[in-house]
């Protein structure tokens, strides 16, 4: 169901540079935006004109209070290794790093962007560290243009990324917004039928790509933990536009029921119910669908998500109204 459970690097060359000095002051920088890179959308605000706005975490607070805790579960899970998992660590960071000196430049982009969660301080140090054990200069020189062509890299990666969610952040702003009462710019939860009206108008005019829905759900966080129950409600039935819009292929009577609003599905369900849609129709219809989400989008992804769970709550509401008639007709 859609409930409510659910944010720079220094890119400079380091030639000609003590590597110990430039790793220990790369590491913690890179790492950093590393975090930020991996928990893109997470701490994204839940702004949008005509409401309250829900505040903006301070991006040195946030960064470094989570690449603090990256430390210290570092430091436990170290621990709780022992020297072999050490080891282990060692070896497969020294595979990581072969196979980036071994890269050509368009090998190196691939590689960095497939195991950037990676890059955390341990990495960096052993890199250094390599250096310093190398016995020939260019071998040391090697390892020091390694490290600042992968941090060029991350740097525009977390880029990209943080230039993503601020377009998504606007776009989604805009479509919240319409839910809002046109005269007042006050928002009435639970919304009318004419907002969730407007709001699916947005929807269909938008395009809502995987960064707009891990928003959408970094808002919900945001807004559960802020206490803004009509927030997550108003992004709960954003979700449930966009999957409708997904999922109505207008073929078949079960597409009446999952283009209306959820409100409307009981009218929706006597509806086709009575134009001789049965619950075994109903049934293989339905199970169709979710197969098509399971298969046809990428597994994990917050669309094959949204859209399941979706399927879930129709499946739920109609095998409720089936069993109500199934039930009359008894009696």
């Amino acid at each position: 169901r859609l409930s409510r459970s659910d944010e720079r690097a220094h890119s400079s060359s380091a030639h000609g540079i003590d590597p110990a000095i430039v790793m220990s002051a790369a590491a913690t920088s890179v790492s950093a935006r590393v975090s930020v890179f991996a928990s893109a959308g997470r701490r994204c605000d839940a702004r949008s004109r005509h409401a309250a706005t829900v505040p903006r975490a301070t991006v040195a607070k946030s960064v470094s209070g989570h690449a603090s805790r990256r430390r210290r579960d570092a430091l436990v899970a170290a621990a709780a290794k022992g020297p072999g998992g050490a080891a282990e660590d060692v070896a497969n960071m020294d595979a990581l790093i072969d196979n980036l000196i071994a890269a050509d430049e368009e090998g190196l982009v691939k590689l960095v962007a497939e195991n950037v969660l990676s890059f955390d301080q341990s990495l960096w140090i052993r890199i250094a560290s390599r250096s310093d054990a190398a016995e020939k200069q260019e071998e040391k020189d090697a390892f020091m243009e390694l490290a600042g062509k992968c941090m060029k890299l991350i740097e525009a990666m977390v880029e990209k990324t943080e230039s993503g969610i601020q377009e998504s952040s606007k776009a989604l702003e805009s479509i919240v917004a319409v839910a809002a009462d046109p005269e007042t710019g006050e928002f009435a939860v639970p919304l009318s039928s004419e907002s969730v009206a407007r709001m699916r108008d947005a929807i269909n005019d938008a395009a809502v790509d995987e960064q707009m829905l891990n928003t959408v759900y970094a808002w919900i966080r945001k807004s559960d933990e802020d206490k803004l129950d009509g927030m997550v409600h108003i992004l709960q039935h954003l979700l449930q536009c966009y999957a409708a819009r997904e999922l109505d292929t207008g073929s078949t009577p079960l597409d009446i029921v999952i283009g209306a609003p959820a409100s409307e599905w009981p009218a929706k369900f006597e509806a086709v119910i009575e134009g001789g849609f049965g619950e075994e129709a109903f049934t293989q219809d339905l199970q169709k669908r979710m197969e098509g989400v399971v298969l046809n989008l990428p597994n994990g992804s917050y669309a094959q998500r949204v859209q399941a769970e979706y399927l879930k709550e129709v499946e739920d509401r109609g095998k409720g109204i089936y069993a109500e008639k199934s039930g009359a007709s008894a009696e």
